[in-house]
């Protein structure tokens, strides 16, 4: 039995802890510490592209290697092209991405960087391809030299393909781009540049937008094709996957969203893949029977 002293003493120990614990508070298991800056990071940041916070803002290391589209970014940035990634290189370009919201706005000259460049480049002039310094083949036909509709595509006729003579359009005046110039709607391919607009005489009625064409094996096929079929929630039975905003051309190969980045290294299954928000924009813009005109290739494929 615990004597009278002892109880005594462990009477005042828990009188006092109750004294020092003011009333209607509860104690709690402590919390996480807050974030460096007070700003939560969104992800791991990869080693790559690790880099040091200061005054609550997380300062992206610059990249240290060339990008696959390094003397291409150079040249639009009007910096001295040598294909070599300076620090004033990677700099000017860490500019630019931070201008743009791309991000990490790293100085690495990527596909989605050099896809935005090119983006507003084509914005003033879609059918001038000017100078900017592409790699890839040629951008089609040279003025006048459109292929006759009556021949059919590159690929052979396909559903969709313009092959009627009196139904398909007839020799006429070609913008720079590769593009024909028509009194109707012209939905236009570049695989080149990776661009798509629509056009009607000389004025531009949608984009340009950036694009993903067909890589390798499954290229997009090029040449005079119409919009046959559109079909708004596509399901691909092929693929087992979604196809928002379809609008078929030439036989399984269509414009429609996708709800990943286009901006991949290799290309889509030889259709004609766009952003959710273009393509929706694009349905609206197309109706079947519209024309079609896809030429040049997609680099790398």
């Amino acid at each position: 039995m615990m004597s009278r002293r002892m109880a005594c003493r462990v009477t005042a120990v828990l009188l006092a802890v109750a004294a020092a614990v003011p009333v209607g508070t509860a104690t709690a298991a402590p919390g996480p510490p807050p974030p460096a800056g007070g700003r939560a990071l969104t992800g791991p940041a990869s080693p790559a592209t690790a880099g040091r916070t200061t005054a609550g803002r997380t300062t992206v290391a610059c990249a240290a290697g060339r990008g696959p589209y390094q003397r291409q970014v150079e040249r639009w940035l009007r910096l001295a092209v040598d294909g070599r990634q300076s620090a004033a290189d990677c700099e000017a370009v860490r500019a630019f991405q931070t201008r743009q919201g791309i991000k990490p706005a790293n100085g690495y000259a990527g596909p989605v960087t050099w896809a935005r460049m090119r983006l507003l480049s084509a914005r003033t002039a879609p059918t001038d391809t000017g100078t900017e310094g592409a790699s890839g083949d040629a951008a089609g036909p040279a003025t006048g030299a459109v292929p006759d509709p009556a021949s059919g595509s590159a690929a052979g006729p396909a559903s969709g393909a313009a092959t009627d003579g009196a139904s398909g359009p007839a020799a006429g005046v070609v913008a720079s781009g590769g593009c024909p110039v028509r009194s109707y709607r012209v939905a236009c391919v570049d695989l080149r540049r990776q661009l798509t607009w629509v056009q009607k005489g000389g004025k531009t009625l949608f984009g340009p937008v950036a694009m993903r064409s067909g890589g390798a094996g499954h290229r997009t096929r090029t040449g005079w094709f119409r919009i046959y079929w559109k079909h708004k929630n596509h399901w691909s039975s092929l693929y087992n996957a979604p196809m928002p905003y379809a609008q078929f051309f030439s036989g399984g190969q269509a414009f429609h969203a996708v709800h990943g980045s286009i901006h991949t290294t290799g290309g889509s299954m030889g259709c004609v893949n766009l952003r959710l928000a273009d393509a929706r924009k694009l349905w609206s813009v197309l109706k079947t029977r519209d024309h079609v005109y896809v030429w040049g290739r997609r680099p790398g494929s």
